[in-house]
């Protein structure tokens, strides 16, 4: 079973990155992403995709914000450049915290996270 994941970040640089590692991993299916935290906020509550990856530091509605509102109904992994984040994340529901610069294996070892966290049993069961 594959995957629908939604990716937030209003860097395009990190966005197409984590795009792009997201989609190696073998049980993410459909992504889709955005730059602007309320494009995102809207397709979410319309779209229910299965999981978000969603930067914390952005204008106007943050991914502290996403997670407060989101994550008792949806998993959620949060990255950002600064690790102190991590706690607070966590605290507000969040699977997993990535720190950027982050790698292929930091983010599929996260979705293998959330996956977990869906299902209850580990990814290596499917791989």
């Amino acid at each position: 079973m594959k995957l629908e994941l939604v990716i937030v970040d209003d860097s395009h640089l990190w966005l197409s990155l984590a795009e792009k590692l997201a989609a190696s991993h073998p049980l993410v299916g459909k992504i889709t992403t955005f730059d602007d935290s309320y494009d995102a906020w809207v397709h979410i509550q319309i779209n229910k995709p299965q999981f978000v990856i969603s930067d914390i530091e952005m204008p106007g509605m943050n991914g502290l914000s996403f997670l407060e509102m989101f994550s008792d109904r949806l998993p959620f992994i949060s990255t950002s450049t600064k690790q102190e984040f991590e706690v607070v994340a966590k605290e507000l529901g969040g699977i997993d915290f990535v720190a950027k610069p982050f790698s292929k294996s930091d983010i599929h070892n996260a979705i293998d996270e959330v996956y977990s966290h869906m299902f209850g049993e580990k990814v290596s069961n499917y791989k």
